[in-house]
């Protein structure tokens, strides 16, 4: 085979292989994972596929109708539709700061993962397998659900503990006169903070986000 024809077949043939997410060489700048599973996702403001490297401060979104599926050294992140996030690097783990939408994580340790939403922080409470669901509701609401695994909610020097199988729909800073979360569903709960306003709720829709995560593997799998 002529040396230019097999030069013109590698060109093409590395065309197709997935690129970092950011130039190798860029300083102070290290990967903390890579993209596992992608569709209608994109990083930044571009689309990124299954194999790109992603690296400290780069924030991944998905469409209406998109996914994304992020592996971490200790953890499996999942975005559904209309959802985006920032990730950093933690010594033994991931950051997620959730932007928009929802993130559903799993780990096996309680350092692997933590989530950032409205400057509250959630994060497993113990090692053990741990999956579990954050969605922002509004600028000052958010919705927590432990799937598996107990959780531990902190904002502003309070905390709050979410027991495994637990839906709580927590207001921030609410006013005196705010009003309980979910009237329209039965409240199991309640307890109220100086800082946030928490109720135990039943009856979440999210069927079809936890029936996507049945792909998902111990993140301390090989």
């Amino acid at each position: 085979m002529p040396r230019r024809t097999l030069a013109t077949m590698l060109v093409f043939s590395l065309a197709g292989i997935p690129l970092p997410a950011r130039p190798a060489g860029t300083p102070n700048v290290l990967p903390v994972g890579i993209i596992t599973q992608a569709s209608g996702a994109h990083f930044n403001a571009a689309k990124v596929s299954a194999g790109a490297t992603i690296y400290e401060g780069d924030s991944l979104s998905t469409e209406a109708e998109g996914a994304l599926q992020f592996r971490g050294s200790a953890a499996v992140i999942y975005l559904p539709g209309s959802s985006g996030i920032i990730l950093h690097g933690l010594p033994d783990g991931t950051r997620a700061q959730l932007q928009t939408g929802s993130v559903v994580f799993s780990t096996a340790r309680a350092g692997g993962m933590e989530i950032i939403a409205d400057e509250a922080l959630i994060r497993p409470v113990a090692d053990g397998p741990t999956v579990a669901q954050v969605t922002m509701i509004g600028p000052t609401e958010l919705q927590i659900r432990a799937r598996r695994g107990a959780l531990k909610f902190s904002y502003r020097d309070e905390t709050e503990r979410i027991a495994e199988g637990a839906s709580y729909r927590i207001i921030l800073d609410p006013p005196d006169n705010t009003p309980a979360p979910f009237p329209q569903r039965v409240q199991v709960a309640g307890r109220e903070n100086i800082k946030f306003k928490i109720v135990l709720i039943a009856g979440t829709a999210l069927a079809t986000v936890w029936a996507l995560l049945e792909v998902f593997e111990s993140p301390d799998r090989p």
